[in-house]
Parts: C-alpha cells; sequence; structure tokens
C-alpha cells in the first residue's frame, strides 16, 4: 500500500488573494438582508452570495431552456499538442504504479478496486474506518489482450489531452513491486500512443537511508536506452520523493557511478519538506532544480511563487507541486482544499512565480491526492487543469469561446454527526485553513451571464459582468442535491445536476470533494 508520510508543513501565507490575481471575471452578488460574513466568503477572491429561502428550486418555475450550441471539449480552443510541446514550460504527473486503471481486468462491480472502495467488502476485513479509498479510476469493461499497457495508453491520451509532458514513475527496486514491474510497460505504453510523452525516473527510497546507491544505479542502467525516459540536455532526470532521508552526497555517488557507466544525469530532488533556500547550502551543488511535495490549502499557495523565485534566486529551475485536495482515511487526517480553491491558487502561483515545471501531485494515489480523471469527479479537476497549462505553457491566458459549468462540493458537512460506533477515528485537520463548507459552481464564461445555485428550495445567484472564469460558492444545504444553471437573457443556457447529495448524516465521515461538470455538448460529466 501507500507510504505514510506526513504532508510536508509549509506556513500559511495572510490575507486572501487578490480578484486579479485569481483570474475571475467581474461579477456582482445578489444579496438578501445582510452580507455574508468572511467564513461565508468565497476564496480567491470570489465573494459569497445570500440565498433567497423563498425562492422555488422547481426547473418548471424558471425560465426556458435554450438548445446548446458551439459544441467542443473545453471552454477555450485548445493548443495542438505540438505548440504546447514546444514550450520551455513543461507540465508532468506523478503516477503512482500501484493504482493503475484496473488491477485483475474484472467487472468493475466485483473487481479489486471495488473491495477497496466498498464499504462492506472494507468492514469485513476488519477495519472499521470505513473506505480505505473514497474513489477510483473511471471504470471500463473488461478488455482483451495485452490489458495493461492498454490501460497505461488511455491514461496517457487522458494527460497529453490535458497539456501534460509526462508522468513522473516513482519505483522501487524491488523486482517483485508493482513500481519496477510495470515500468517497462508504461514505456512501451508511451511508444505505442506518442513517442514525445516521456517517464521521469522518481527512485523512492523504500529502505530509508540503508538503500543502496549500487541498486538505484542498476536500475536505471536498465532503461538507460529507453527514448521515453524524459532527459534534460541528453541527460536522464532523477526525481527522488523525499530524498533528504539521505545526505546530498549520497545522489552525488548515483550521479558520479552512472556517469562512469557513460549515462550523464541530472537531479532535481522532491523533497518533502522545507524550501529551495533552507535546502541550498547542502544541496545547491547537487540539483539540477528543486521541488517540494507541498500543501493543500489555499492561504499556503503562495509557497509555489517563492519556490520558484528562490529557486532561480540560487541558479536552479523549479517544478511546482500543484494539487487538488488530501484526504487520508487510513490516519484520519485531511486538509481544507476549499473546493477547486487550492488548485486553481497554486496553479496561478506557480505561473506567477514563473516557475519552469509543475507537477500534479499526485495523478493517482487514491488515499491521498488524485487528479486523474475519477470515478467521483468525472473530468472537472482535468479541465481545470487543461486551461491552467495552456496558460503555463503560452504564457498567455486561454480566452473564453463557449460555456462550461462545473460543480465541487463534499457530500456532507464536515460537522455532520456520524456514527462513532463504527468509525474509530475522527477526521481532522492537523494545521492549515480551518474546514469550509461550500458549494462552488466554477464558471467558465464566454459572455456575461447569470449564475444560480439551487439546493431544495435555496436559490443563489451571481450577476457575472465580463466574460472569463469565476468561482460562485455558497453555503452547503444538507437534504438537498445542488443543480445549477448558467442564464442570459432571462434563458437557461446550460444547466447542470451534481450527482452527489448532501447528507444530514452519515455513518462515516467522508471529506472528498466530489466534482462534475463540462460544456453543454461535447464536454464530459
Amino acid at each position: 500500500m501507500r507510504r505514510r508520510v506526513v504532508l510536508s508543513a509549509v506556513a500559511a501565507v495572510s490575507g486572501v488573494l487578490l480578484l486579479a490575481a485569481a483570474g475571475v471575471a467581474a461579477c456582482s452578488v445578489a444579496t438578501r438582508d445582510t452580507a455574508p460574513t468572511s467564513q461565508e466568503a468565497g476564496i480567491a477572491g470570489v465573494e459569497g452570495a445570500s440565498a433567497d429561502p423563498s425562492a422555488s428550486g422547481s426547473p418548471s418555475a424558471g425560465p426556458s431552456v435554450v438548445p446548446p450550441t458551439n459544441c467542443g471539449r473545453y471552454a477555450f480552443t485548445k493548443a495542438s499538442t505540438s505548440t504546447l510541446r514546444s514550450s520551455k514550460k513543461k507540465a508532468f504527473a506523478f503516477y503512482f504504479p500501484p493504482y493503475p486503471i484496473s488491477i485483475d481486468n474484472k467487472d468493475p462491480s466485483g473487481d479489486y478496486w471495488a473491495k477497496w472502495t466498498t464499504e462492506a467488502d472494507r468492514l469485513a476485513s476488519g477495519t472499521k474506518q470505513g473506505e480505505e479509498m473514497l474513489d477510483r479510476p473511471l471504470t471500463r469493461a473488461p478488455l482483451s489482450g495485452d490489458w495493461r499497457q492498454k490501460d497505461f495508453e488511455t491514461e496517457i491520451r487522458q494527460a497529453i489531452d490535458i497539456g501534460l509532458d509526462g508522468f513522473i514513475w516513482e519505483y522501487h527496486s524491488v523486482s517483485s513491486d508493482a513500481r519496477w514491474t510495470q515500468l517497462p510497460v508504461m514505456l512501451a505504453a508511451a511508444k505505442a500512443v506518442d513517442p514525445g510523452f516521456r517517464i521521469m525516473l522518481s527512485p523512492d527510497l523504500q529502505q530509508g537511508a540503508s538503500t543502496t546507491q549500487t541498486s538505484i544505479v542498476a536500475d536505471v542502467l536498465k532503461v538507460k536506452n529507453e527514448p521515453a525516459i524524459y532527459r534534460v540536455d541528453g541527460k536522464i532526470v532523477l526525481a527522488p520523493f523525499y530524498p533528504e532521508r539521505v545526505a546530498a552526497s549520497f545522489w552525488d555517488g548515483v550521479r558520479t557511478t552512472l556517469a562512469s557507466s557513460g549515462v550523464p544525469s541530472v537531479l532535481v530532488p522532491i523533497f518533502l519538506s522545507g524550501s529551495p533556500n533552507s535546502r541550498a547550502p547542502a544541496w545547491n551543488a547537487s540539483v539540477y532544480g528543486y521541488s517540494l511535495w507541498g500543501n493543500r490549502w489555499v492561504s499556503g499557495a503562495d509557497t509555489v511563487r517563492k519556490g520558484a523565485v528562490e529557486a532561480h534566486a540560487n541558479g536552479r529551475k523549479y517544478m511546482a507541486p500543484i494539487a487538488f485536495e488530501d484526504t487520508r482515511i487510513y490516519d484520519g487526517r485531511y486538509w481544507e482544499a476549499s473546493n477547486s480553491g487550492a488548485l486553481r491558487a497554486t496553479l496561478e502561483k506557480a505561473i506567477a512565480g514563473d516557475a519552469d515545471w509543475i507537477a500534479l501531485i499526485t495523478w493517482n494515489d487514491y488515499t491521498e491526492s488524485w487528479m486523474a480523471p475519477s470515478k467521483g469527479r468525472g473530468y472537472a479537476v482535468a479541465d481545470t487543469v487543461a486551461y491552467y497549462t495552456s496558460w503555463f505553457k503560452t504564457g498567455r491566458r486561454p480566452s473564453l469561446v463557449r460555456d462550461a459549468l462545473y460543480y465541487f462540493h463534499r457530500s456532507h458537512r464536515t460537522d455532520a454527526p456520524y456514527d462513532t460506533s463504527k468509525q474509530q477515528i475522527a477526521m481532522h485537520i492537523p494545521y492549515g485553513d480551518s474546514a469550509s463548507n461550500k458549494v462552488e459552481l466554477l464558471a467558465f464564461l464566454s459572455a456575461p451571464g447569470k449564475l444560480v445555485i439551487k439546493q431544495g428550495n435555496t436559490v443563489s445567484t451571481k450577476d457575472v459582468t465580463a466574460a472569463g472564469m469565476v468561482s460562485f460558492s455558497v453555503a452547503m444545504v444538507p437534504g438537498t442535491t445542488p443543480s445549477f444553471e448558467l442564464q442570459r437573457s432571462g434563458k437557461i443556457v446550460q444547466a447542470l445536476q451534481s450527482k452527489v447529495p448532501i447528507k444530514a448524516k452519515v455513518t462515516h465521515q467522508d471529506m472528498m470533494y466530489r466534482a462534475g461538470g463540462g460544456t453543454s455538448c461535447g464536454g464530459k460529466a
């Protein structure tokens, strides 16, 4: 199973991100009685809206629906893969091999993923914490032939579609471990789909300080001739996770030995904690660039910008950590991501700091933090990333040519009562931003319009006065299933229904943010 590590603690940055920094469209909010409190106000400069409890939530009472036109997958016209790949800016996703699309190529209703995510199977095994994982990759029927490679090919296509250049492949030097045994299959999949898609090596020190340089060198030499292995200036990039478990001299030794075998390499360590400035005295002479595991809350997003500035001041590259959220049932911890707020804030800070690369943390570690298209989030996270990778690589915020609506919310309030006889450990926030209980509509608008969030008879609206991306957040209403609308000239341009009811009480706490949505046609819910 997944390594159990402590999320890097980074000092929170005070203040709220300004509207201009958040890149949201200008808007006004319909208020009733009193203005929202600072706790209920939206993040990243987006205002909250007061609800009108007298308004009707019935679709029949609303305006007529306009048939969709101007179809397409994204709200913006995505640049070609060749254009995005020609940029000096690079985007990767940290890939965790134990959790591919399928473990056993069985029907999703009874496969191995079901054992991890179905409460009954978890409880039958004697674990009283509930599901180990709350989400899973998008499902598919059993495949014939080399199904593992086909699954990797699917994930590579998904990654390319949102503007990624490759995966950061974490592996152990153990012959029986999937982290190592499936690497050749992933390399073959990359070659089959797109020879330009790269795999960055991330040797993980599974034995800590007792891991030998010899084993790491031997593994790199096995794949030294693979064209899909990521290189800069002809040198293989090594991006170990938690490298500070050993001294910088350890990695110097690895690189020296590789060089003696005719294999030049560079080091871009992914530190669990610290900053480029704090690591530079011991590491600067050894690294090509810096990266961190990062944090998962809005007020800590500026560490991404600062990291890039510090790395550049030390003459090194910076790979900015980007995450959607982090929730860990196995030890009862989660960090408040404020719906899509942490994702948007860290991406904008990476752009503001002129980071060289970005790394999605992670693509598919479903026990902690994942961003791949999934059963519980559809393509909402991926589509949002696609908007930002285009901005990051081209240096220009994408123009919006069609509308897209996405929702982000939990299945219950963080303070909802749960069955303490069945859940042993209460979910808690160890540090970072305090708990938030919001329903968010993230809208990409090609023109001004009115946004509507309905939760039963509670209806909230926001008038948006300019085209652009806007986040509209309101307090959750338990016992309802949110629905969303975009209106123009008194007519519904797009309507979206959440697939996730908001429960008043639960058996087990579930702090995962669900999501969904897309364009009115051609999008993926």
